[in-house]
């Protein structure tokens, strides 16, 4: 048992550089010993590393999820992106800033809503060619389900968004989105203005990537199955109990799909659509071995 000295100069650590209430930590100069003056005394505490680590623990706490992050390597993944270049060229340039050289992950929604789904398709398209990752949303799904079945798809798509893709490559939205002879002249239309080399990359798109104990899909999935592409629905579209249960394979799920009002980790899932389309708010996750950071623009 630590001694009344010992136990005490902890609490003092503990009161001056972490604060479970606001949420925020109070940085010091990293010197070899530190020494904090308490009340009663001044009394010699633990070095910086111990100060790390109990930071570190108590951020796994809080997120409610027993084993940290532990990717193979330290990996950046970036939120619903919905039409907005403006904003993904911020984000891409803060990125670059925070954690210069790291791989970068998008975990999809990259058309619809937003007013440039064409600059950002061409702008991810590119960024793949040379190393970064881009998975498939429902959104990306639904754009190729109206490329095969426009008659079929079209009605969905326009109302989720497809309209503002069709005019960001400059192809009139039907007047009527039942009618099956406008809906086919729109898709041969956006096949035209798109071309073949950017569906054909649409449709490579995986869903699942996975470093280490971390996944990243678009929408998380059932957290009650084994994370497989076949599972593919949960993947795109969610699932009932992906906010309810816990993964038991100890597995963190970095995903979009929910837009939520700030981005966060909590019971092993790392929330990152903030709703970029209405929010002006587009986030990323830098994910390292042991910790979670978010930079929005």
């Amino acid at each position: 048992m630590a001694s009344p000295d010992t136990q005490l100069a902890n609490q003092c650590t503990s009161s001056i550089v972490w604060s479970a209430e606001s949420d925020k930590s109070t940085y010091v100069r990293p010197t070899e010993n530190l020494h904090v003056h308490c009340p009663f005394q001044v009394l010699p505490v633990i070095r910086m590393s111990r100060i790390a680590d109990y930071l570190s623990s108590l951020r796994r706490k809080r997120s409610g999820f027993d084993t940290p992050p532990a990717p193979e390597r330290d990996f950046v993944a970036i939120g619903d992106v919905h039409g907005c270049d403006g904003l993904l060229a911020q984000l891409l340039d803060r990125v670059e800033h925070e954690a210069p050289g790291l791989p970068v992950i998008f975990v999809g929604d990259y058309v619809d809503r937003g007013p440039d789904s064409a600059g950002v398709l061409a702008r991810i398209m590119e960024l793949t060619r040379s190393g970064a990752v881009g998975l498939r949303g429902n959104h990306e799904a639904m754009m190729l389900d109206f490329v095969d079945m426009p008659a079929r798809a079209g009605p969905q798509w326009l109302t989720n968004g497809g309209v503002q893709t069709l005019e960001s490559f400059g192809v009139p939205a039907p007047a009527d989105p039942w009618d099956d002879n406008a809906l086919t002249d729109a898709r041969d239309a956006l096949i035209d203005r798109a071309g073949p080399a950017l569906i054909a990359w649409l449709r490579e798109r995986p869903l699942i990537w996975q470093s280490g104990n971390v996944a990243v899909t678009h929408a998380g999935g059932d957290p009650s199955s084994p994370l497989e592409p076949r599972r593919g629905h949960g993947l795109l579209w969610g699932h009932p109990d992906f906010w309810r249960k816990r993964r038991k394979d100890g597995l963190w799920m970095v995903h979009g799909h929910y837009i939520v009002a700030a981005p966060g980790m909590r019971d092993g899932r790392i929330s990152i659509d903030t709703g970029a389309f209405h929010t002006h708010r587009l986030t990323a996750a830098i994910v390292t071995r042991g910790d979670v950071r978010f930079v929005s623009t």
